[in-house]
């Protein structure tokens, strides 16, 4: 039984071991081969994703990796939809229900869409889903504000426009 025990012990740190750590080299080479570059530079590469205008940004020292998206000028969402939800509060629900991993966040009046995650943890194909998201959100922003497929419920509180 210890035998057993010692070999599977051995088995999932050797597993996780060779998982690896993400670097920002690694990081950018991922993404390059995705995506159509607009601007590179290290730690920051403006691109398009399925039509969605993306910047990569990342810091090794702080180990963070950011990829956002502008979508409106903050200020500027103030028109009412269905049942006069205020897309401010659709957005808040989205967050909640619908944007997974992606997220809308507000910087110097411009609401963006952003994932952000720890670069050292961050796998390929996290990496990779990433994009997905928040191109999905980019291209369902004023519709069903979905970065997939997966609800957590709630959601039917966000009207269809």
């Amino acid at each position: 039984m210890k035998y057993l025990l010692i070999m599977g012990l051995l088995f999932f740190n050797s597993a996780t071991a060779s998982a690896g750590t993400m670097t920002q080299d690694e990081m950018e080479k991922i993404v390059i081969k995705n995506v159509e570059v607009v601007e590179q530079k290290k730690g920051y590469i403006l691109f398009m994703y399925k039509k969605v205008k993306m910047a990569l940004i990342s810091d090794a020292k702080h180990d963070r990796m950011r990829i956002i998206s502008p979508i409106a000028k903050y200020s500027d969402l103030k028109t009412e939809v269905k049942d006069i939800i205020e897309v401010k509060d659709i957005i808040m629900e989205s967050n909640f229900h619908l944007a997974l991993d992606a997220r809308y966040a507000v910087s110097n009046d411009v609401l963006y869409l952003a994932y952000i995650h720890p670069m050292s943890s961050l796998t390929q194909q996290q990496l990779e889903g990433a994009l997905n998201q928040v191109s999905a959100l980019a291209l369902t922003f004023g519709n069903t504000y979905s970065s997939g497929e997966l609800s957590f419920g709630g959601a039917e509180k966000i009207p269809n426009k």
